[in-house]
């Protein structure tokens, strides 16, 4: 056996040792963090409103999130905006929008087009994250 298929083997068991290694969720923002916990103890409590799906609790708890935490915040600091009469939460938020939202969205999306063609983001994830921060 010659010396190049050892040194392919070792370099690739290094590779796969590194990347197992590795946390799983060192990518995840502290919005995620939270919200996916927040969703975690919900279901374990048998708790989810009737019909509310992750991405519905997902895109009204980041914004609660952000709201409430800014760019920095950390996820001890910030707690889910409680829902009226147990709706769920985009139905709750539906009922608070400002007359401005809609505007506030259009400035953002303005934002954002600026800000993709400056930094290269592109991507539902990049967007969200964009999104979350600037409203």
């Amino acid at each position: 056996m010659g010396l190049l298929p050892i040194l392919i083997a070792l370099s690739g068991a290094v590779s796969l040792a590194t990347f197992t290694w590795q946390p799983v969720d060192a990518a995840r923002s502290p919005a995620m963090k939270f919200c996916s916990g927040q969703w975690a103890d919900m279901k374990k409590a048998n708790k989810v409103p009737e019909g509310e799906k992750w991405s519905e609790f997902w895109s009204q708890c980041s914004k609660d999130f952000a709201a409430k935490n800014g760019d920095e915040g950390t996820a001890e600091k910030a707690a889910p905006k409680a829902s009226k009469a147990n709706k769920p939460a985009a139905i709750a938020s539906a009922e608070d929008d400002s007359p401005t939202s809609a505007q506030q969205k259009k400035d953002c999306d303005a934002k954002w087009d600026a800000n993709k063609t400056r930094t290269g983001s592109h991507g539902w994830h990049d967007y969200f994250q964009f999104m979350s921060r600037c409203m």
